[in-house]
């Protein structure tokens, strides 16, 4: 239990200093992902080969990047906007390189993404197995997305558009700030958004801070629309 604790305080204790340091976003490359902070086991790919990450590094344009069951890593791209992977969480970072609006391509687990459209375009999108999020301006969100592909997205500042990328229509679902919506294969996005999801998203972002954890779904599946958040309590009365 102490272990937990001291573990989870100090995840908590780095990710409130990333949001509070000042990054002088002037100074980075352009179309690079800036690991400001990397724990546990991450990797990106090079040569499709994978590479261990180390904070500090910078991750080029159309890398793979991997977490461990124990991984967690931060990055900041240029123009302000930001993402991070908790565990078990696999990404590819600007895979359309012919689009600078394409941020990230989510392939499987959790991660945070924070969007800053900057001065000259028009959007930026996130893109995972079944939907496209759209965010036209600031934004950020929270994805899941489990083995069965489907994904879940909660919006936690700002407002974002979501089109279900395997049954497209012409106008995407709006989620507004503490809104969620459930996105599968075979069915449409539904209109109707679950409020006060934030607080049982947030106990399942606790809970991938569990280092030695795994943050894969099988046992915890996504199931119509609601994470099974009350087997997670006892993580907040733990942590805090």
């Amino acid at each position: 239990m102490r272990t937990f604790s001291y573990t989870m305080c100090i995840a908590l204790l780095t990710a409130a200093a990333l949001h509070g340091q000042n990054t002088d976003y002037t100074a980075m490359r352009p179309y690079e992902a800036h690991a400001t902070a990397v724990m546990g086991q991450v990797t990106r790919s090079r040569d499709e080969q994978p590479w261990v990450l180390n904070s500090g590094e910078r991750v080029p344009i159309r890398q793979v990047i991997t977490t461990g069951a124990d991984g967690y890593a931060h990055f900041e791209v240029a123009g302000g906007s930001s993402f991070e992977l908790f565990g078990n969480s696999r990404v590819i970072f600007r895979q359309n390189a012919a689009s600078p609006e394409d941020l990230l391509d989510v392939l499987g687990g959790r991660v945070r993404i924070h969007l800053q459209p900057t001065i000259g375009q028009l959007q930026l999108r996130v893109f995972c197995p079944v939907a496209i999020i759209t965010a036209h301006q600031p934004a950020t969100i929270a994805l899941a997305v489990d083995e069965d592909e489907t994904a879940r997205i909660d919006v936690l500042e700002g407002q974002v558009g979501v089109q279900h990328r395997l049954l497209p229509r012409n106008e995407p679902v709006l989620v507004k700030a503490i809104d969620a919506v459930l996105v599968q294969k075979d069915q449409p996005i539904s209109h109707r958004v679950e409020r006060g999801s934030l607080y049982r998203y947030t106990v399942k972002i606790l809970s991938t801070l569990t280092f030695g954890h795994s943050a894969t779904h099988s046992s915890e599946p996504i199931e119509e629309g609601k994470f099974l958040a009350q087997s997670y309590g006892w993580h907040l009365r733990q942590a805090f």
